[in-house]
């Protein structure tokens, strides 16, 4: 019945935009959702965008940082290892993004972490050009050591040779996910784009392009978690999205709301969606909190970005507001029959 009354609420304000303003987006959550749990990382109180993995046998986050407002482009990527309570565990650990001689700032961010083989990667956007411009944020990959006490990261790689490159676009959110002992890079959701890089190159080649029919009306459908092997048939994954709308906790003014939602896709070629969320996941504290200075523009944001398959539960990371890090935990078996079936074309 809970379930029938989210898929009732999410219409009704989809379809009826007048009264946007008026809307309690955490009105009604899904009853898959468990619960939540903030993560506050030592001496970076306004970390977000935080990306997880289990490695070595421990839990591994990884946030980012902006440590001057004023130089908003300029931007940090972080690790530290936590407990089984998502508590941070030691001292974080900046990643050197830049060599010592290099003069330009880091303008890393938002990074996956993706385990191949034994080996850890993190995937990540960021602009190495002295001017800043659109086309001058690409994705980057590099491989992490740690030697017992601190973090390195070598062989950085910038994607810069690809089918469809643009100096109009900036790139990011790349899905990252292992297949046939290959590092795959998901391109777009829909059409469901995926590039096999060639490192060593700076090139990515094609090797699948599927497109799927479903109904969601919040937004294009962008990268968020990597994809992590559900079972022997599907890679499951969350997405990010945004709509430009106004709401009970924008105070009736129009600015963007970022959503999220889940979706499966095969685990062949040519890696097709097969099923996805009716409605974005809600939980409480999503849009309600503490409403802080923006970066950038005035945002109720939710980003995902890392997730946990363990057991009988899902746990995904996610940034809040551009200012926080989170973990969400669901019940893994009730949001798996919560998705809906695709139509691939």
């Amino acid at each position: 019945m809970k379930n029938i009354l989210v898929v009732v609420y999410f219409f009704y304000i989809t379809f009826s935009s007048s009264i946007y303003a008026n809307i309690d987006l955490e009105a009604v959550s899904q009853d898959f959702i468990l619960k939540t749990v903030k993560i506050d990382i030592p001496g970076y109180p306004k970390a977000f965008n935080p990306s997880i993995i289990r490695w070595k046998g421990s839990l591994l986050l990884s946030f980012r940082e902006i440590p001057d407002p004023k130089a908003m482009f300029n931007s940090n990527i972080g690790l530290i290892w936590l407990d089984e309570k998502f508590k941070p565990v030691g001292e974080p650990y900046l990643l050197e993004t830049r060599s010592p001689e290099n003069a330009i700032p880091s303008r890393s961010e938002d990074a996956r972490l993706i385990e191949v083989y034994g080996h850890l990667y993190i995937v990540y956007s960021d602009n190495i050009d002295l001017k800043i411009t659109r086309g001058g944020f690409r994705v980057f990959i590099g491989e992490i050591k740690f030697d017992g006490n601190k973090f390195s990261l070598h062989d950085i790689e910038r994607l810069s040779i690809y089918e469809g490159e643009s100096q109009l676009i900036r790139e990011k959110n790349w899905v990252p996910f292992v297949y046939d002992h290959d590092l795959l890079l998901a391109y777009s959701l829909n059409s469901h784009k995926i590039f096999r890089p060639i490192l060593g190159t700076g090139e990515c080649e094609t090797i699948a392009d599927s497109k799927g029919l479903f109904d969601w009306d919040w937004g294009d459908l962008r990268g968020g978690t990597p994809g992590i092997s559900l079972n022997d048939d599907e890679y499951l994954a969350f997405f990010h999205c945004s709509k430009d709308i106004p709401t009970l906790h924008s105070e009736g003014k129009t600015i963007s709301h970022y959503f999220m939602g889940g979706y499966t896709f095969s685990k062949q070629p040519p890696f097709e969606i097969k099923r996805i969320s009716p409605n974005p996941i809600v939980a409480k504290g999503f849009y309600t909190g503490t409403v802080y200075k923006p970066y950038w523009k005035q945002v109720r944001a939710i980003f995902p970005c890392g997730l946990l398959v363990e057991g009988d539960f899902v746990w995904v990371a996610y940034g809040r507001a551009d200012y926080e890090c989170w973990m969400i935990k669901l019940d893994k078996k009730i949001f798996l029959n919560s998705l809906k079936p695709v139509i691939c074309e």
